[in-house]
């Protein structure tokens, strides 16, 4: 089953007068654009480039005399229309990164939008918080957004998907002048569907595993250099010698309070003004923490009820994407009979050309649901981004309550017990004996200050060994996910590659007798990193327009492959403006475009969009249902009304 499709069906440029320049309908299937040369027939193929993302600054004097241009487009069944306004530099020259708005619905319905309906607007660039316009249209056509080195937008993925005329003939993607190879190389494993996100991600910790193993395994042997007794490294070793210190204070503390039982009142006996002070400071401090321990308890409520909604909002997601996929089989399911009768029901076109039920014979809009559908969907990404982003404060405040709430409470717990021991020590006199004792208590405390300076030492060594042993068994499971998918990754790249080679074959084999190389092939290469397509020898020199032969084949070949391998994730979309560049012969090109179509005849039209323009078509395929608009001329140009 075909997964990514992108259609175009309607193209309307205005002027800045106004008035519409350019209004055409496209339909599935093969689009032919064609009318005499320097009639406008690239200014609407720069135009589709652009309205759907495309970088394209050098638009000919006439396209910038128009103000904005819409497309309604389909992506994976949802009816979205586009619009992009054109604005120039101080150059003159069209600005590349100028935002695109976004309306789930028709182009028609976009010029009177129902009070709950309105169009948004996405810029170029993406943010923790915000969405590009890549973005959007990547979540439509089920294409994983690259979160990495290479910033992959839509205007990377056309490069492949539109063939253009000032592009060198060896330049296979649409020519950059900063360009680098890894973003051609993911640009296409993307489109292949070789490139998954899940693996890139997995690669990318497994560096930083294998980094923060290396530091971790340096700081276990620093820490254990400190220590020439192993023993001093066990925690559980440190807590019994505190425990045994602890008992022999206990033991002074007896021995002290036995000494001062004779003196001793019931009654407290001890400074009344530092009894008042202790318990106002033990008061205080109290507070501070309850209110700590408060702010961290109401932070916890909030993270789980965080934690319900954005699991709620996932689930919702998930029910709305399976409705979609619901429909979408649904839409394909036809009643043959009718259930009254069980006569064959025939299909019934309405005069304007619109389809409706076979049943009751209204209209229908089979896209709607889908469109809706995917409109919601975009909204409650925006609640999961807002959610997760207020998640994440959520916990760093918390993490950060940990320390103050361990320190205060520390602070509570000194304070407290220093008000007992003012309480108790209630002397009659200074013996040497009971002093004796004290020194003796001092001197133990100070050993199990010692000691938990140790047992701190202890357990960060303890707490390294446990984060190596994590980190390490993590590691290994990532490493095992990373052999097992990309061997599932060669299996499915040899399919495609393969695929390619057969398609760019039948092109290269089927071609007028001009080059002996083309006639005679038996293999075929492109590599994607260097921007080349290949026979045997990527040194091999063909003519101009045997290079522009071998160019197109390619890049056809691609898009050709993608119907026939569903995992593939190029859009079924291709867009070439001038079958015949870089001198190419009449009959030549003519024969392209024929073997063309005729190969297109082994696929479902309506699974596929080829739009090119021309200027030698055959009077076959002017008389045919696949042009669209009439025949442009000099006189009578594609933009009008400028």
């Amino acid at each position: 089953m075909i997964t990514n499709n992108l259609f175009v069906n309607r193209l309307v440029v205005i002027a800045l007068n106004g008035s519409v320049a350019y209004d055409e309908q496209f339909h599935k299937g093969v689009n032919i654009i064609r009318g005499d040369n320097s009639s406008g027939k690239s200014t609407v193929s720069n135009f589709i480039f652009y309205i759907l993302g495309g970088e394209f600054t050098d638009f000919v004097p006439e396209a910038k005399k128009c103000s904005e241009v819409f497309a309604e487009t389909e992506m994976n069944g949802a009816t979205i229309t586009l619009r992009r306004q054109i604005e120039l530099d101080e150059n003159r020259k069209v600005k590349t990164r100028t935002s695109i708005y976004f309306y789930w619905g028709s182009y028609e319905e976009s010029r009177n939008p129902p009070p709950d309906k309105h169009w948004q607007k996405f810029g170029y660039n993406s943010y923790p918080e915000t969405k590009s316009f890549s973005n959007v249209i990547f979540d439509n056509l089920n294409i994983p957004v690259v979160k990495g080195d290479s910033n992959i937008t839509i205007h990377q993925l056309l490069r492949l998907m539109y063939i253009d005329q000032e592009s060198p003939t060896s330049s296979l993607f649409v020519y950059e002048q900063f360009d680098s190879q890894i973003t051609r190389e993911t640009t296409a494993d993307l489109l292949l569907g070789i490139y998954n996100d899940e693996l890139y991600q997995n690669k990318k910790r497994l560096i930083e595993l294998n980094k923060e193993i290396d530091d971790i395994k340096s700081e276990i042997k620093a820490t254990k250099g400190f220590f020439s007794d192993a023993l001093l490294l066990n925690p559980a070793n440190i807590e019994v010698k505190i425990e045994n210190v602890q008992k022999r204070i206990g033991i002074i503390e007896q021995q002290i309070s036995d000494l001062k039982a004779a003196d001793r009142v019931k009654t407290i006996k001890a400074d009344k003004f530092r009894y008042q002070q202790l318990s106002t400071e033990i008061a205080k401090q109290r507070i501070v923490v309850t209110n700590l321990k408060d702010n961290y308890a109401n932070i916890q409520h909030e993270i789980s009820d965080n934690d319900f909604f954005i699991g709620s909002l996932n689930e919702k997601l998930k029910a709305l994407k399976n409705s979609t996929v619901t429909r979408e089989f649904l839409n394909n399911f036809q009643l043959e009979y009718c259930p009254e009768c069980l006569s064959e029901i025939k299909p019934h076109i309405k005069p304007d050309g619109k389809e409706s039920c076979k049943l009751c014979k209204e209209t229908i809009d089979s896209t709607y649901g889908l469109t809706q559908a995917r409109r919601m969907q975009q909204e409650i990404n925006f609640q999961i981004i807002e959610s997760n982003s207020i998640q994440k404060i959520l916990k760093e405040e918390l993490e950060g309550l940990v320390p103050q709430i361990k320190k205060e409470a520390g602070i509570l717990q000194d304070l407290q017990k220093l008000f007992d021991s003012e309480i108790e020590d209630v002397n009659t006199s200074r013996q040497e004996q009971i002093e004796n004792l004290a020194t003796d208590k001092g001197v133990a405390e100070g050993e199990i200050m010692q000691f938990r300076t140790m047992l701190e030492n202890a357990q960060f060594y303890t707490g390294l060994l446990e984060k190596r042993d994590l980190l390490i068994r993590e590691r290994d499971q990532i490493d095992a996910f990373i052999k097992q998918t990309e061997r599932q990754q060669n299996t499915l790249k040899f399919r495609v590659e393969n695929q390619i080679k057969k398609e760019a074959l039948y092109f290269l084999t089927n071609d007028f007798h001009r080059q002996d190389e083309f006639k005679n092939a038996n293999d075929f290469h492109i590599d994607f990193p260097n921007n080349i397509a290949f026979l045997s020898s990527k040194y091999a020199k063909y003519s101009a327009s045997s290079n522009f032969y071998l160019k197109i084949s390619a890049r056809f070949a691609l898009f050709l492959a993608s119907l026939s391998i569903p995992e593939m994730r190029y859009p079924r979309f291709i867009l070439a403006d001038n079958m015949e560049d870089k001198g190419i012969e009449e009959k030549r090109a003519q024969n392209f475009q024929k073997i063309l179509i005729n190969r297109l005849k082994d696929f479902d039209p309506s699974s596929y969009q080829v739009i090119y323009t021309t200027s030698y078509i055959t009077d076959e395929l002017d008389k045919s249902d696949m042009v669209v608009g009439k025949f442009h001329t000099v006189a009578n140009r594609t933009l009008q009304n400028l």
